[in-house]
């Protein structure tokens, strides 16, 4: 070796490189000026020759071996820094040529640190995760990571054979961000990250801000093109105080079609049940249990068995165009527990709360800001790739309680010594909040199966700040009754009875979700008492029951092969958005009456819905025997317009044609009575008319 160039070497920092254990590889890598010139070194692993090209001289600088791992270095004699790239010979004696990486590296701002660390950071994705861009006029693509306690990390990939001694990422400042461009590395190539410990162990980890992840067995992250953050697609207007959503999975919606099929199967359900808006379930959410148990790669992308990022884009632009509204629901209370992804990315929990897994799953640590900051940017992030109207948050159960999933002795109190965790409260607040005020008549909604108070209260009035509930327990707790032998359902009665203590505490949607009974309509149905004709009859009581409760809606039965079901659906739809009776005082108690709540022996309830100068009553008769039944109302004339037991919807009834008159006598706290005809497992509706003289 020239003894010049030996004098040059810091033999610790070069074997720091050689070990792969530092986190400042572009003070040693890369041209650095020296005394008489400039000092080139670089690292390529295996490789025994290595020579340096000046773009500016049109000369070839042979580099020395200073390290049989692959250290080369050269002194070049030269009064300014040049442009250059690394050239060698492969296996056949063909040339091959590596851009310098060391040359391009990344800023990361000292606002944007501050606002990291403050939690406050919400569109962080345009930052972290992997870019695709142009450094200097060169393309590459930018790798970007948040692991405070990692000794070292670098980006693995097809484009390095997934080696990490190759492309050792460069720590910004003490902000914890390790960060690297590096060129020719373009759209669609694969990679990770390698993290390695201060104990001395390395994993390969998913990027935490994958924004694709390769499809089919695999589980590598992929760059793609970046979105138009900043193009707005569409005007959002406000949901308005009643109307139905249409709850799918948009994996079933590919099942034998294409994107441009998929599009249209979507608007032509839509328009054909007068939907107003369709709430798909979590589209990075995955279950290919080849890659992964139930759960998802990465929350920044789609999952990649369902559908590319632009071909969503184009879906959702269409469905727009169509008039009609957009919400997802997005889930950001846990994680899948394996090694390859957040859990203990960089060698402590900084996005899990502790180790216990509840249901498989890792719930993060809510009382962290950054973990805070990351999932806030999740929700932004497909609400403004998207154009979404809406999110609906999943898993709020597991957010805003502590215990949740876990036995006594697995989860630690509050500091006031309750079961709410805190974090998860101010977690949501602010996810609100943003929400709110960057993107106008944007809707949230709590996906929530417990009781909660406030989640549709005003952040002012210290509530959450959703603006609706999507209630998934109400729908539960029905087929929990209607599973119940007839015989036995008079000893459920009260069952039927407690959701109008609480309806009014929130604003609520009520639902039959996809992921609740989309693949299991058939175990649903088997689950219900009776012979066939039975069942269909409490299946279509129950949507019936559902349609006439305070409550706006939200369904997955999006796929009906009977004909007949079609038609009840839509014309359940109709009077719904056709009578205010129903839709009009959802969130007011004096919308809704009962008449008699307690007839727990023949298993009926019955109940008013008024709006204004209309009211309707309601009559379900949830035994399966023909009732010839009597029950308090006011003076008037009662019109039978409805009843799912129907003949068109699948039944055997047939409306009674003429208006019914109330006959004096106390019954029910009234001062008439009406005698009618209930069939057994039905839903009846009867108009109250004015009386006219006869």
């Amino acid at each position: 070796m020239d003894n010049k160039l030996y004098k040059l070497m810091n033999w610790p920092e070069i074997e720091s490189i050689v070990y792969s254990e530092c986190d400042h590889p572009q003070k040693i890598l890369g041209m650095h000026p020296v005394n008489g010139g400039f000092l080139i070194q670089a690292f390529f692993p295996g490789r025994e020759e290595m020579t340096v090209y000046s773009y500016s001289s049109d000369k070839y600088y042979e580099m020395e071996l200073v390290d049989e791992a692959g250290f080369f270095a050269v002194f070049v004699n030269a009064k300014v820094p040049f442009s250059y790239e690394y050239v060698t010979k492969n296996g056949s004696g063909d040339e091959v040529r590596f851009p310098e990486v060391y040359s391009y590296i990344p800023k990361f701002w000292l606002n944007l640190k501050d606002k990291l660390l403050a939690g406050v950071f919400y569109d962080s994705y345009k930052y972290f995760g992997a870019h695709f861009c142009e450094r200097k006029e060169v393309l590459g693509t930018e790798f970007m990571t948040f692991a405070p306690n990692a000794e070292r990390v670098s980006v693995v990939g097809d484009f390095n054979g997934w080696d990490g001694r190759a492309h050792q990422m460069c720590k910004i400042d003490d902000s914890g961000v390790f960060a690297l461009f590096v060129p020719g590395v373009s759209i669609g190539a694969l990679y990770k990250f390698e993290v390695k410990l201060t104990s001395g162990l390395t994993f390969i980890k998913r990027d935490p801000f994958a924004f694709s992840v390769e499809k089919g067995i695999g589980d590598a992250c992929r760059v793609i093109e970046d979105p138009d953050w900043e193009r707005i697609k569409i005007k959002r207007t406000p949901m308005g105080d009643s109307f139905a959503i249409l709850n799918m999975s948009l994996r079933d919606a590919f099942v034998n079609r294409d994107r441009e099929g998929v599009t249209q199967y979507i608007i032509d359900m839509v328009h054909e049940y007068s939907y107003d808006a369709v709430l798909f379930e979590d589209f990075s959410y995955c279950d290919n249990r080849s890659v992964t148990e139930w759960g998802k790669l990465s929350f920044f992308s789609v999952c990649p068995e369902v559908c590319r990022l632009k071909e969503l884009i184009e879906i959702i632009d269409n469905l727009h165009k169509a008039g009609i509204k957009v919400l997802s629901t997005i889930d950001v209370s846990s994680f899948l527990p394996d090694d390859g992804g957040l859990r203990g990315y960089d060698g402590t929990r900084i996005f899990e709360g502790d180790n216990t897994e509840t249901l498989g799953r890792l719930s993060f640590d809510f009382e962290n800001l950054y973990v805070r900051n990351y999932l806030i940017s999740v929700c932004d992030y497909f609400v403004r790739v998207l154009s979404l109207d809406g999110i609906a948050v999943g898993g709020l159960d597991r957010i805003l309680y502590l215990d949740y999933g876990k036995a006594e002795g697995e989860w630690r109190p509050n500091i006031y010594g309750g079961n709410e965790s805190i974090g998860g409260h101010e977690f949501i607040k602010h996810l609100n909040s943003l929400l709110h005020k960057n993107y106008s008549n944007i809707c949230t909604i709590a996906r929530d199966s417990m009781v909660s108070n406030n989640l549709t209260l005003s952040l002012e009035e210290d509530g959450l700040g959703f603006d609706f509930k999507l209630h998934t327990q109400f729908d539960k707790d029905l087929f929990n009754y209607l599973k119940n032998d007839y015989s036995e359902r008079k000893f459920h009665h009260s069952e039927l009875t407690y959701s109008p203590v609480y309806i009014y505490c929130e604003k609520f949607i009520l639902s039959f979700l996809y992921s609740d009974y989309g693949k299991n309509k058939e175990r649903l149905f088997d689950t219900l008492p009776g012979d066939t004709e039975q069942r269909a009859a409490n299946m279509r009581l129950a949507l019936a029951y559902l349609f006439t409760h305070p409550g706006r809606k939200c369904l997955s039965f999006s796929d009906f092969t009977n004909l007949k079901s079609k038609v009840l659906l839509k014309e359940l739809i109709g009077l719904y958005k056709n009578h205010p009776a129903l839709n009009s005082l959802d969130d007011e108690s004096e919308g809704f009456k009962w008449v008699n709540a307690i007839d727990s022996e023949h298993s009926v309830v019955s109940f008013e819905r008024t709006s204004g100068d209309e009211t309707l009553l309601v009559v379900v008769n949830f035994s399966d025997k023909a009732l010839n039944y009597k029950l308090g109302v006011d003076e008037g004339i009662y019109k039978e317009i409805f009843a799912s037991e129907q003949i068109k919807f699948g039944g055997m009834y047939k409306l009674s044609g003429r208006a019914k008159e109330s006959k004096a006598g106390k019954r029910d706290g009234k001062s008439h009575e009406l005698s009618l005809k209930l069939c057994p497992l039905c839903l009846h509706i009867y108009e109250k008319c004015p009386c006219q003289n006869k």
